[in-house]
């Protein structure tokens, strides 16, 4: 097993989302990540578009500017990034700047709405496409949790087919979000459509913390060493290097 993972989706920069509540804790999840063997960390609060202004964005990029100076402490590599919220207002955010890559790269990780079924949101390919349109490259995160009664294949197809990555949640593949969301999970592994393994870390005790080497284990039992050091060390950094995949 590689010992030099690279979690790029992680809200650990404490209390400005709903991730961890005090610097006191982000310097133990720091901790747990250097003891898993995890390298570096991509900082990706929630930006919710229409909620999140100016003045609650630079407060991010202030705790982001924070984070970075502990993690050198620790010897820990730490990057700014954002989980940008595809809601209705998502254009708006861009057109205004209220929004962040990762490491400054073309890459954006963004989510959809979880209480919604996804096939209704009627303006998810619309908003996809128009990010390739001004140079961005999106990272859908945690693929795999937008689909509880199971996956839909013409859907993650097409979003393949545009040119999106695929992000899976290390908690997805120890079931911590129960059967249907595991399934799908080691499904789109299996399927070689997934190109990054993360944490989407949130606490430092339970399950949503910063640990990787379990993750790693699954993914290379489902397929092999070659794939899953792709999907926690590879793929990462091609993405915080700003650098093109192989096609």
């Amino acid at each position: 097993m590689i010992k030099n993972f690279i979690d790029l989706h992680s809200h650990i920069a404490w209390d400005i989302d709903d991730g961890i509540k005090s610097k006191k804790e982000a310097l133990i999840a720091l901790k747990q990540a250097k003891e898993d063997g995890i390298l570096g960390i991509c900082l990706t609060p929630h930006v919710i578009c229409g909620k999140t202004n100016k003045y609650l964005f630079q407060n991010i990029l202030k705790r982001q500017q924070e984070m970075m100076e502990l993690g050198k402490e620790l010897g820990l590599y730490l990057y700014s990034g954002a989980e940008m919220f595809m809601n209705i207002d998502f254009l708006d955010s861009l057109d205004a700047g209220i929004y962040q890559t990762l490491n400054e790269s073309r890459y954006m990780l963004v989510e959809f709405d979880l209480s919604r079924d996804v096939h209704y949101i009627s303006y998810i390919d619309e908003y996809l496409d128009e990010l390739f349109c001004r140079g961005f490259i999106p990272i859908i995160a945690h693929v795999e949790r937008f689909f509880p009664m199971g996956l839909d294949m013409d859907m993650i197809e097409n979003w393949l087919e545009l040119g999106c990555l695929l992000q899976c949640n290390r908690t997805s593949l120890l079931g911590f979000h129960g059967k249907v969301i595991q399934r799908n999970a080691k499904e789109l592994i299996k399927d070689r459509m997934i190109s990054l393994v993360c944490t989407d870390t949130h606490r430092t005790i339970g399950n949503r913390i910063e640990k990787l080497s379990d993750a790693y284990e699954i993914v290379e039992k489902l397929t092999d060493t070659n794939y899953a050091n792709e999907l926690f060390f590879k793929n990462p950094l091609i993405i915080l290097n700003d650098e093109d995949f192989s096609v």
